[in-house]
């Protein structure tokens, strides 16, 4: 494969819109609440090239088949082997970690003070986005989705649903 830029590495420019493609936000959904089973959250990492000015989500990694045990106390907790692997993966396919989502339990899609303090990928422009009820939501939008970007110094930034600014849209592919 050829040269890419690091995974680990910032994109100089984190400004841009991620775009998710509807089929894959369409099979996403349904997803995290098949591996919640209703009773606990679930995650998921959305990997794309970063580096053009219209990025667009081609894959996606769940935090259990990247870390078998991220699940298994109710609330993800994520630990160093899963990095690893995705870390790993990101550069072998030279794509980069455009958003990390995962879900509550409720239908609050605000951050806790343990999202904020613990970003899943802590670096400036970093996109974190929290679905409610455990994935039972929407599988067509995006509207009722939390989505945070990340400011370094566990600083965030809400991008709220509608707004011009809105930093992850639908695509059609």
């Amino acid at each position: 494969m050829g040269s890419c830029t690091p995974a680990t590495m910032p994109v100089p420019d984190r400004a841009h819109v991620i775009r998710i493609p509807l089929f894959v936000w369409a099979e996403l959904i349904p997803e995290l609440r098949r591996r919640g089973a209703g009773r606990r959250e679930s995650g998921v990492f959305l990997l794309g090239r970063g580096d053009t000015l219209k990025p667009r989500v081609t894959t996606c990694l769940y935090y259990d088949d990247l870390d078998p045990r991220a699940l298994d106390s109710g609330a993800v907790n994520f630990h160093s082997e899963g990095y690893a692997k995705l870390w790993e993966y990101c550069r072998a396919h030279c794509l980069e970690v455009l958003a990390d989502i995962h879900t509550h339990p409720g239908r609050d899609v605000r951050q806790s003070s343990i999202d904020e303090r613990h970003p899943m990928v802590p670096r400036k422009g970093h996109t974190a986005m929290i679905v409610p009820n455990l994935g039972r939501t929407s599988r067509w939008s995006l509207a009722f989705i939390g989505v945070y970007e990340y400011l370094g110094n566990f600083k965030w930034r809400t991008h709220a649903p509608g707004a011009k600014s809105r930093r992850v849209r639908l695509s059609l592919w």
